[in-house]
């Protein structure tokens, strides 16, 4: 008899860029539970680079997205896939509900003419 092994979802994950539903990377998370559209709180901002966005830091303002409920062993592919620690770093945020999420924040610098409102534009 085989036993079948179910994904155990241990950590809610913010995305707001290529990972999102319909995008390129999309597919990435098809192990990952889709628990819904979120925002951060105050404090964070979109940035366009090009062929994805990158969320960092900023005085003002909030990041809207989406939250996945993922199990850990997807974690690894994820980082990859979001070159981190080099280019993203991987932090837990606060969302406008007030819960907790990893999200990945841009590493590089930007400039103000690049802050957009949300992704994709």
């Amino acid at each position: 008899c085989k036993s079948v092994q179910h994904a155990v979802f241990t950590m809610r994950l913010f995305v707001y860029g290529s990972l999102m539903q319909g995008q390129s990377a999309a597919w990435r998370l098809a192990e990952a539970r889709f628990a819904g559209e979120a925002q951060t709180t105050d404090g964070f901002a979109l940035f366009d680079l090009g062929e994805f966005p990158g969320m960092q830091r900023s005085t003002d303002g909030r990041v809207h997205g989406e939250v996945y409920e993922i199990p850990d062993e997807l974690l690894p592919a994820l980082d990859a896939y979001e070159d981190y620690p080099t280019l993203f770093s991987r932090e837990t945020i606060r969302l406008a509900d007030d819960r907790e999420a990893i999200a990945y924040l841009f590493c590089g610098r930007t400039t103000p003419s690049e802050r957009i409102e949300r992704w994709p534009r």
